[in-house]
């Protein structure tokens, strides 16, 4: 009875943290689509002097700025070159997170998640209860997997005395 009362707890827990995970990378989505926007400000700007001086070309206004002789404006055109690619890179995960399915998203996260937006998430992440069939089918997994990996820890007692017997 308790072992049957254990495994329905693991399973419910697992359906609960599994529920979660697709919550929160939403709210990652959301931080992730903030951040982009805001570099994207950023290189707007310097598109703007490169639009007026160099017929739009904002990697001749970078090539000039390193050109120059002074060390502090050819190190700005470092970091200006260095913010447009991590821009460009930032906007084509944004693009999985926004335009792919929940199935598609959760390996894709995992496998590329940015340290720096993961704990800004985390720190202001509020738990929630998604409505939506990936979400359900996520903690279904979540609540089968927590309660197998509680049964295989049963199993184990089982076997060893087993072994001890013969």
């Amino acid at each position: 009875m308790i072992k049957s009362l254990i495994d329905k707890i693991c399973f419910t827990l697992g359906a609960i943290v599994f529920l979660q995970l697709p919550h929160f990378i939403e709210q990652y989505t959301q931080r992730m689509g903030g951040y982009a926007s805001s570099q994207s400000e950023q290189i707007k700007e310097y598109q703007e002097t490169a639009d007026l001086h160099f017929a739009g070309d904002l990697e001749a206004y970078i090539e000039r700025l390193q050109q120059n002789a002074d060390p502090a404006v050819a190190a700005s055109a470092q970091q200006i070159s260095q913010r447009v690619e991590k821009t460009q890179d930032i906007q084509r995960e944004l693009a999985v997170f926004e335009a792919e399915p929940l199935w598609y998203q959760v390996p894709y996260f995992i496998t590329h998640m940015r340290l720096d937006l993961v704990n800004g998430t985390a720190k202001n992440f509020s738990p929630g209860l998604p409505i939506n069939l990936w979400a359900w089918g996520y903690g279904l997994v979540g609540g089968v997997l927590f309660s197998l990996i509680f049964n295989g820890f049963m199993l184990i007692p089982k076997k060893i005395s087993k072994k001890k017997q013969l």
